[in-house]
């Protein structure tokens, strides 16, 4: 390998065009449903853009897709600029396009007006590769063009896949032909002695035990058969997003190689973040920085301060309505990865969970629950609500803290426990069980750390 490569990366910028609409009943309803940012998002980029730029020791910049709210060509419209602002201060970037990007069937283009939210001006997938064609296709040493993938060189022993895995509503994935591809270009950057590594949109490996129980369609189809297959032929590296969670994960093959997955948060959400990373012969560094400003009116928050808030509203929302209000957590769904349809499934389960939730302290669950006796008292007055919530936000967060052996867990293992029996008779797929080992596996980090980490080249 040659010498080190730097790069950094970013992903989820959902670039929200200020001339879709930012006030008004409509925009607050839609804003109020989402975890990440939207009349922020170009006050955010920008900023990001700028602490990028000031760094003269690295002119590589990496985007992993869904670069626009809805797919609005207002957004990519008032996007480029500032992607050619990186570009004019001598920055290389290369990107790829998600599903956020185009109009589809389950994403719409939309503006806010008043009390309403019209239709925006749609953006067709094949415009996509004209309009980003100078952020990494015009670089490509290869390209598949029915997918929008490419192979780019980065620098002498290094080169990138950029893998476009927009497929379907049902299916974000890689066609035969684009599988066919890619590992051609594995095969030539061994010839010619170079370390070749990926970058997708849909994550390959679950970033926590319980994203896979809800939003297995929003992984990468076939993930654990490809990412198989990439790290027996020596690809053992891959950078992602959509989930908007901080997490490196990694698996070993049967033949023991390895191979990593790091999934990085959204740009205009919390925990919005920033890779940067190393590659040499020896190790893979990945550290994450933060902005500490943007221009907007945080009414005296520091950034984190205030993408917590809003990232907070959202989360108490929804279990808010666990136990209040079915169709509203069925309106949320779609903002943490679960469909309405599962929802009204679930929605004797999700009532029983959702009124202990709301209603009680840990202490005084574990009294109606029957297992008082065995909650650690550093943990009885906490309102149980809080204790998810703050799960959560670890889930999102990444390296989360509640291993075997703290209150937290100790209490959320034991409610666990009797939930599984309270729940049984309406769980007869055991989908209700699955979810609630997943929570409990979820509450604490497995091996890298989330947020800085060196990974050993095999």
């Amino acid at each position: 390998m040659a010498d080190s490569l730097k790069f950094y990366l970013i992903t989820d910028l959902h670039h929200y065009a200020p001339s879709l609409g930012t006030s008004g009943k409509a925009y607050e309803k839609w804003n109020n449903k989402e975890q990440k940012c939207l009349a922020e998002t170009g006050a955010i980029i920008d900023a990001a853009f700028s602490k990028l730029i000031a760094d003269k020791d690295i002119d590589i910049v990496l985007i992993a897709g869904d670069l626009t709210s809805t797919g609005a060509m207002e957004s990519h419209l008032d996007l480029l600029p500032k992607l050619q602002r990186l570009r004019d201060a001598g920055k290389q970037v290369y990107l790829i396009t998600a599903t956020h990007d185009f109009i589809s069937s389950e994403m719409e283009p939309l503006r806010c007006e008043g009390d309403e939210l019209l239709p925006a001006t749609p953006t067709p997938r094949p415009k996509l590769r004209e309009l980003y064609a100078d952020f990494g296709w015009d670089r490509a040493v290869s390209e598949h063009k029915e997918s929008f993938s490419y192979c780019v060189k980065l620098k002498k022993g290094y080169r990138l896949l950029c893998m476009n895995d927009d497929g379907t509503p049902e299916r974000h994935g890689y066609s035969e032909s684009q599988i066919e591809w890619m590992f051609s270009q594995i095969e030539e950057a061994k010839k010619a002695g170079d370390y070749i590594f990926m970058m997708t949109h849909h994550p390959c490996l679950p970033p926590t035990p319980i994203y896979p129980v809800f939003s297995k369609k929003d992984m990468l189809a076939d993930s654990d058969e490809i990412t198989t297959r990439l790290a027996d032929a020596g690809v053992n590296l891959v950078f992602t997003g959509h989930t908007h969670m901080q997490n490196i994960a990694m698996k070993r093959t049967e033949k023991g190689n390895v191979f990593y997955d790091v999934n990085t948060s959204s740009l205009v959400g919390y925990p919005t973040a920033i890779r940067k990373v190393t590659i040499d012969s020896e190790k893979i560094d990945v550290r994450t920085e933060q902005i500490d400003d943007f221009d907007f009116d945080r009414h005296n928050l520091s950034v984190n301060e205030y993408l917590k808030k809003h990232f907070t509203f959202f989360l108490n929302d929804i279990i808010s309505s666990t136990a209040y209000d079915i169709d509203h957590l069925a309106f949320l769904a779609p903002g943490f990865s679960m469909t309405a349809e599962t929802v009204y499934k679930l929605k004797i389960p999700i009532k029983i969970i959702g009124t202990l939730l709301n209603n009680r302290t840990v202490g005084a669950a574990a009294k109606y629950l029957g297992v008082s006796h065995r909650i650690d008292p550093r943990v009885r007055g906490t309102v149980l609500k809080d204790l998810v919530l703050q799960i959560m936000i670890n889930i999102y967060h990444g390296d989360e803290p509640f291993y075997p052996g703290t209150p937290e867990y100790g209490a959320m293992d034991l409610f666990i426990g009797r939930l599984k029996k309270l729940v049984g008779p309406f769980d007869k797929d055991n989908k209700i069980k699955n979810i609630l080992d997943a929570v409990l596996s979820s509450m604490y980090d497995a091996p890298p750390e989330d947020w800085n980490a060196v990974l050993p080249q095999k």
